[in-house]
């Protein structure tokens, strides 16, 4: 969920396009080849896959890689290409939607209601789905239970108290860990309305936006807590070793602190501005090739691996399914951190499903360090993404 992977321009898009639409070769009827971008999971969809396979007179093969839209593009024409990706986060997928090498997803094969809300708005894309979601995290609030015996309601107070006792860091001149700030006040990356995004419509820098950002600068101007220097390495860094109170983090935090012997424990994000506190949920979807000649079967294992399999990816890689009935099995119900990754998933909503989400980070970053280096006001920093996000837009319409 967190590759930031800049989308291809319009000729590097028409490219593939031709690449892939010329020279394919067709690979026998009996067989089936995924792609998955997972790694300590990569043997357990095998073991699926062979089950699948064996009851449905398919070989399958599951390749550990990852993949990128090129390489995708180049082998879905060889005899053992590609039939389907899985396990790829949400935020790549925009990019194999506009090379035209998505499939959509048949009608009825899944119930939107059976998911994650974020998980199911990350397989959307222009109001049509071209995923089908396996598994969702997010981040939450990590506290040091030597140092916190009651986290705080709110931000507003953790902040007042973070600053007297204990601190709190996290890399908050990304958009990543920001975001659930923006939300709260208003402010949005695109709209998103009835399944599509409208990137012509940005909201970082409507009033709500600049309220949160003025928060975020007095993160550092005011309170002193936080730095452009202090990155999520460096945070998660001094978090392990005691040096400050709480830390935002993600499920791929825990066996290190656990490792390092950290006291620590694990609660949703608390309110801002009186709202709940929206994180980007990355979900592990899958698709299936617009150029397989077995998209039919390649879908059906698919589900096979979300209704069979989730469980036990979750107990071999802490993968928190995205299905409901799965996320409400006691043996992730008994796990009090993976309780708290749900609890915060129900507030969270995935990054755009848009290539043009990736013109925003770097925007993003320069934008906060000039406004805490005294360059930009916050409502200047803000109009200043705004203005920068048009432009690379338009820019990347240009050469389409």
């Amino acid at each position: 969920m967190k590759g930031k992977k800049v989308a291809a321009t319009g000729i590097g898009i028409g490219l593939l396009l031709l690449l892939s639409g010329c020279g394919a070769s067709k690979k026998p009827d009996d067989r089936l080849t995924f792609w998955t971008n997972m790694g300590v999971e990569a043997e357990t969809i095998q073991k699926y896959a062979d089950e699948w396979g064996t009851a449905n007179g398919f070989k399958v093969e599951v390749i550990q890689q990852s993949p990128s839209v090129q390489q995708f593009a180049q082998a879905v024409n060889s005899e053992n290409g590609p039939d389907a990706v899985v396990g790829i986060p949400n935020d790549q997928l925009a990019d194999y939607i506009n090379a035209g090498l998505a499939a959509e997803v048949p009608q009825g094969l899944y119930q939107d209601a059976d998911f994650s809300d974020a998980a199911i708005q990350a397989c959307y894309a222009d109001g049509k789905r071209y995923a089908a979601p396996l598994s969702v995290e997010t981040t939450a609030l990590f506290y040091n239970t030597d140092m916190v015996s009651e986290v705080p309601a709110s931000w507003e107070e953790l902040v007042e108290n973070a600053a007297q006792d204990g601190g709190v860091q996290f890399d908050a001149t990304s958009i990543y860990y920001d975001l659930g700030f923006v939300r709260a006040c208003g402010g949005y990356i695109f709209k998103y309305e009835n399944g599509a995004y409208d990137v012509s419509d940005i909201g970082l820098g409507n009033e709500g936006a600049v309220e949160a950002y003025e928060f975020i600068d007095s993160l550092c101007n005011d309170y002193q807590l936080l730095s452009a220097d202090v990155t999520a390495d460096i945070a998660r860094s001094n978090f392990q070793n005691g040096q400050c109170a709480y830390y935002i983090g993600g499920p791929w935090d825990i066996d290190g602190f656990t490792s390092a012997g950290t006291p620590f424990s694990i609660v949703e994000m608390p309110t801002f501005h009186g709202q709940p506190f929206v994180t980007p949920v990355g979900t592990q979807i899958s698709f299936v090739s617009s150029k397989s000649d077995s998209q039919e079967q390649a879908w059906d294992f698919i589900m096979y691996l979300i209704d069979k399999g989730a469980m036990e990816l979750y107990e071999v890689g802490d993968r928190i399914p995205a299905k409901l009935s799965d996320q409400a099995d006691e043996t992730i119900q008994g796990n009090e951190y993976s309780k708290a990754f749900i609890a915060q998933i129900n507030n969270g909503e995935p990054m755009p499903t848009v290539s043009e989400m990736g013109q925003l980070w770097t925007i993003h970053t320069n934008n906060v360090r000039s406004m805490w280096m005294d360059e930009l006001s916050a409502k200047e920093a803000a109009e200043n993404m705004v203005a920068q996000l048009k432009e690379a837009v338009e820019l990347m319409d240009s050469g389409k």
